[in-house]
């Protein structure tokens, strides 16, 4: 049987060591979704690979599988996101975007429209000032191609309250729902209608973009079922 090979675009979501001198990538590729990436040699400073090996690096990766694994034959890196590490807040951020789609996708599962906002997010993230407003958005979007869009009111003329299962819900109390103020709707709805270059909430106050970020987190770890996001315990 001939070997399969593949050519494609992917992001380096995580890496791990494996044996003495090798590293298994996990890649979310826009042709096969996510995969596991046994490269050779990997783990030694010379290796020609390691550049391809970073986290966060997006690249052009030629692939063969095995009965495991797929192995890397060559590759070129696209966009190296090397300004994700120029500050504290873009790292962990960006850490958390990768964490959370590594926990939360299947081998061989994945669409081009998530590695599409995979790779616009985090070459969002390397150039802009505001990494907060970034992260946002591709939560709720991420959350919502996954399936579990949250609801959220059209206007703000009523009380709404949030639900961690349903997202924002204008009726009666909801039982351990939590107040919902207008701004705060305006900026779910900001996030999840506009796209990520065009995302501007400049104009927010602290208390309301924290708000946002723990009910968007809040609803992103029950609905994706994550108990929580390591890379977000070290936000300050």
């Amino acid at each position: 049987m001939a070997t399969e090979r593949i050519e494609c675009q992917g992001i380096v979501l995580s890496e791990t060591v494996y044996g003495e001198s090798d590293r298994i990538l996990r890649l979310y590729t826009e042709r096969k979704g996510k995969v596991s990436v046994i490269v050779k040699g990997a783990k030694s400073r010379r290796s020609r690979f390691l550049p391809l090996s970073e986290v966060f690096t997006f690249g052009l990766y030629r692939l063969s599988r095995g009965r495991s694994f797929y192995y890397l034959n060559s590759g070129k890196i696209l966009q190296a996101n090397l300004g994700l590490r120029s500050s504290y807040d873009r790292l962990i951020y960006a850490s958390a975007i990768v964490e959370i789609v590594d926990r939360s996708s299947m081998e061989g599962e994945g669409t081009p429209r998530i590695f599409s906002l995979i790779r616009k997010s985090l070459y969002k993230l390397s150039t802009e000032k505001e990494a907060l407003p970034i992260f946002l958005g591709f939560a709720i979007k991420y959350i919502s191609f996954m399936g579990y869009r949250p609801l959220i009111p059209s206007t703000d003329e009523k009380e709404a309250y949030f639900s961690p299962d349903r997202g924002i819900v204008e009726e009666e109390y909801v039982t351990g729902g939590i107040t919902v103020e207008p701004a705060v709707i305006y900026t779910f709805r900001h996030l999840l209608y506009t796209s990520l270059d065009k995302i501007n909430l400049d104009m927010m106050d602290e208390q309301t973009m924290e708000k946002t970020y723990r009910l968007l987190t809040h609803y992103l770890k029950v609905n994706l079922d994550l108990d929580k996001i390591q890379s977000l315990q070290l936000r300050m």
